[in-house]
């Protein structure tokens, strides 16, 4: 994007220092710091202090203390590279001591992450204010925020979904007889258990699991909620429908996988990489799963929702107050988005219909598989596609908004755009 070039201390930004990061991050190595260091600085360096941090105009200003001098370190990140230079020994070919040494010192654990202060294209020259980004001074330093409008703004090297081939599983057909599941003092009903994919590290995807309730007197409501059902030995005694085995069967095979897994060795990118395949092919078996079990629940008299906070909650006798009644519907949701010009940037969003009615989705409680509207959060569709829930739980997280600046987008954006314009509609406006 054509800018008038920066200058500090009299110093244009092509006369900064330039360090490399680590593929695909914002992360300077000190195995990559020390490479480019041109003095002896022996074991242990000399002490220097950081006195304060400040962040104007997208760049990064370090006060710093060695001894009885002070400088200013002046810092910028860029796409793959860190920018940097200081009020006294460094400029494009030279990294000064008191650049070093402040580099050094902002490394924890041999790195240092540049990330939060990553923000290209986000602050016009002679502009104080960013129209995209807050910055809030603090005791100690500040914070940087997106303003809620641009909670979505896409940075170049920001994470996307990938679009592959859009491979739709086939929805099993509802029984043209429907059979409502009898009910007795003692039954079964079915409860979609949910959570934050993010949050802990007992997460899960969603999945059904059985549970035992007794029922009212006239056997229209739950009076208490006995256990869930983890294998067949807990419904002993408990007279089940043929499609209540089946649906059983089904909710056993998907708690067995619906446990996120986790990489104790995050360091290791092949182990990752490992553990993010299993999670993938994972998350396709309950899709298919999800869509066995979608008409045999349309049989059943008691369904709930559960919010878990983990897999962890799973356990022995559910808590009344966590079970709200809900329903499935067959029909299937529609994705479609709307690409706008917004004068300095382009808009992606997302929109989902079901049989041509637009749903508003509810952002606070995403079920990956299935989505509601917010105004009737008891009523959940199911998605058809792994690559519908993909771009549904990436929007979600955006307030179903992407931003991109318009410097950006021919290079880092459209390409996703084209890809997503193969297997959707995409109107321009």
């Amino acid at each position: 994007m054509m800018t008038k070039p920066i200058t500090i201390a009299g110093k244009p930004l092509s006369q900064f220092y330039q360090l490399p990061f680590e593929k695909g991050s914002r992360v300077l190595s000190l195995a990559v710091l020390e490479s480019h260091c041109m003095f002896s600085v022996g074991k242990k360096p000399e002490p220097l202090a950081i006195q304060s941090l400040s962040f104007d105009q997208g760049l990064l200003t370090v006060h710093v203390k060695l001894e009885r001098e002070e400088a200013r370190v002046y810092i910028a990140v860029a796409y793959d590279k860190l920018l940097v230079n200081c009020s006294v020994d460094t400029d494009e070919s030279y990294l000064g001591r008191y650049a070093y040494l402040t580099l050094r010192a902002m490394m924890r654990s041999g790195y240092c992450d540049f990330q939060q202060y990553y923000w290209p294209g986000c602050f016009a020259l002679g502009n104080k204010r960013s129209r995209y980004v807050d910055v809030v001074k603090k005791p100690g330093g500040f914070t940087i925020t997106l303003k809620k409008k641009f909670s979505g703004l896409f940075r170049p090297g920001d994470d996307l979904p990938a679009i592959t081939e859009r491979a739709v599983v086939p929805r099993e057909r509802l029984l043209n007889k429907q059979v409502m599941a009898r009910l007795a003092p003692v039954s079964i009903g079915y409860c979609f258990a949910n959570t934050d994919l993010l949050n802990f590290h007992s997460n899960h995807y969603p999945f059904l699991i059985p549970y035992v309730f007794a029922a009212t007197a006239y056997l229209k409501t739950v009076r208490s909620f006995k256990r869930f059902v983890y294998n067949p030995h807990d419904v002993d005694g408990i007279s089940l429908s043929p499609q209540q085995e089946e649906l059983n069967s089904i909710c056993f095979a998907m708690k067995e996988i619906a446990a996120i897994r986790f990489n104790a060795n995050g360091h290791l990118p092949e182990k990752v990489a490992e553990t993010h395949k299993l999670n993938e092919a994972n998350q396709l078996t309950l899709l298919k799963l999800w869509n066995k079990a979608l008409p045999l629940l349309m049989q059943q008299r008691f369904t709930h929702y559960c919010y878990t906070y983990g897999m962890r909650n799973v356990t022995g006798k559910p808590v009344m107050r966590d079970m709200k009644l809900v329903e499935f519907a067959m029909e299937v949701p529609v994705l479609s988005f709307v690409l706008k010009d917004e004068g300095d940037y382009y808009e992606l969003e997302l929109k989902i219909k079901v049989k041509g009615k637009l749903l508003h989705l509810n952002t606070d409680q995403p079920g990956l598989f299935l989505v509601c509207d917010r105004g009737k959060p008891y009523l959940w569709y199911l998605l058809e596609a792994e690559m519908d829930y993909k771009l549904v739980w990436f929007f979600s997280r955006v307030n179903f908004r992407v931003q991109v600046i318009k410097g950006y987008y021919q290079d880092f954006f459209e390409g996703f755009v084209e890809g997503v314009e193969r297997w959707y509609e995409v109107k321009r406006g």
